[in-house]
């Protein structure tokens, strides 16, 4: 199904886009913790209330480049024209000193802007970051620190830290630097209960959205409103509406190798459905052992209310229909050719995308005995699979932040339990599609650090292959 590009607004629609664009989606409540949507929007609230926020600052230029060295914000002092640089992180930068000390060459290079700066006074290079999530951690990465030190202009370096709250029962984020507060009159995206009055909301929609939310049922706009909400707050989402305006996918891109988050469908004759893109079964080739899900639920319940009741989950890539949906006689689960989970009861998800992984220690061995007497691939590849099973490893990071190095008794304990008796509300599989959408975003995935392993040493192997016995002793030689 085709999707709607930039093309198709209208001149007055793109204006409208832009204004939207401006006013909404600039604060995200993610992972805890509410931030800014990107750090173009940090910078453009900077600009819009820099008076206010730095009264003792000129804001000369924002974005100012000089040989390929660019700035956020190139200012000055007031009283004495004392350049200032101002760096602006809405994440970690571990390359922050550095950043500044080139900027610096650059800019006493080239000097601009002469009449508005005095060059004969040290420049002063501030860099501003959002507060870590974890009380326990640096305000900047640990390098910074080192950098500046080091740094022959340390005296000249300011690191400070912003933080954005919210006072109770209000709907006013405040954004705090240096003790001081100042107002942000931006909704905040996936704000737990903070949802904005219909008109407010149809206002902060951009055009192709307004058309998918007025096709809507009105019993569905509120709930729609809320899955919106959460799903646009996460990083490097895209909000795609097809052609008809019955379908809105979020994810990175409508392609095949795009990562997906959710699709929520509004097709004339069926019912809206809501399909997430969740953990699933998968053999250890696999990298991504991710699927998209569609959900049966119970009493023909709301399809986008995080309250709703889930019976059955669907791997499918179409919609929802008879030939795909089980029904109430089914087993438990069933899988497709190549182990993937093709559906599954509510309340055995866990378990049932897991099948593929043991920790019977004394079974594993066995098995592995068995498989090594064969020498049969196949069965080696499936005992491994039961080891090291992907989809297990994705689980027990994204429930318990658990890797193979850190996991403990108590943890398989855990899972052990947790497994047998999967959640069935709604809004439990809305927040472990996004956690599994944030592990992929973030690249904090164990697959990636094994993977990078295994290159490694097969990168190893293939060296040594090619060297002689001749250039093994040569090398020999030097380590004596």
């Amino acid at each position: 199904m085709p999707y709607l590009k930039a093309k198709h607004l209208t001149e007055a629609e793109k204006k409208r886009d832009e204004k939207v664009a401006k006013s909404t989606r600039n604060l995200v409540f993610i992972n805890e913790k509410i931030k800014f949507q990107s750090e173009e929007d940090l910078e453009n609230y900077i600009e819009l209330n820099f008076n206010q926020i730095f009264p003792d600052l000129v804001l000369i230029k924002r974005q100012h480049t000089i040989n390929t060295q660019r700035c956020d914000l190139l200012c000055s002092i007031k009283s004495v024209k004392q350049p200032v640089i101002i760096e602006l992180k809405n994440e970690e930068d571990r390359g922050l000193i550095s950043q500044l000390t080139r900027y610096r060459k650059a800019l006493l290079i080239e000097k601009p802007f002469a009449e508005q700066i005095d060059y004969s006074l040290p420049v002063k290079l501030i860099a501003i970051r959002l507060t870590p999530r974890s009380a326990n951690a640096p305000i900047f990465h640990e390098d910074n620190y080192t950098d500046k030190e080091a740094s022959k202009f340390e005296d000249d370096f300011c690191l400070w830290e912003f933080s954005i709250d919210v006072e109770q029962n209000k709907d006013i984020a405040k954004f705090n630097l240096s003790g001081k507060t100042y107002d942000i009159p931006y909704p905040i995206f996936g704000f737990p209960g903070k949802n904005l009055n219909s008109e407010s909301y149809s206002k902060s929609l951009p055009t192709f959205a307004w058309e998918f939310n007025f096709r809507l049922d009105e019993k569905y706009k509120k709930d729609f409103q809320a899955i919106r909400n959460q799903l646009i707050a996460q990083p490097k989402i895209k909000e795609m509406v097809s052609t008809s305006y019955r379908k809105v996918l979020y994810g990175t891109g409508e392609g095949k190798n795009h990562k997906k988050l959710a699709e929520i469908t509004n097709i004339p004759g069926k019912n809206v459905c809501l399909f997430l893109w969740l953990p699933t079964s998968v053999d250890t080739k696999s990298e991504r052992p991710v699927e998209r899900f569609g959900f049966v639920l119970k009493d023909a319940s709301n399809p986008l209310s995080h309250d709703s009741v889930v019976e059955w989950l669907v791997s499918t890539k179409e919609t929802l229909n008879n030939k795909n949906t089980p029904d109430i006689n089914s087993e438990v689960a069933a899988y497709g050719r190549y182990g993937g989970l093709k559906w599954s009861k509510a309340n055995l998800y866990l378990a049932n995308v897991t099948f593929r992984y043991t920790q019977d220690l004394a079974k594993l061995e066995e098995w592995k005995r068995v498989a090594k007497t064969s020498k049969s691939k196949a069965l080696n590849q499936v005992v491994n699979s039961y080891q090291n099973n992907p989809t297990f490893w994705l689980l027990m990071y994204v429930l318990k932040g658990v890797t193979p190095e850190t996991i403990t008794d108590e943890d398989r304990a855990w899972w052990e339990s947790y497994k047998t008796q999967t959640p069935t509300h709604l809004g439990w599989y809305i927040d472990l599609a996004i956690k599994t959408w944030n592990y992929q975003i973030n690249k904090k995935t164990i697959f990636q650090k094994k993977i990078a392993s295994k290159m490694t040493l097969l990168l190893l192997k293939k060296f040594m292959s090619y060297m002689t016995n001749k250039d093994l002793k040569i090398f020999s030689k030097r380590d004596k």
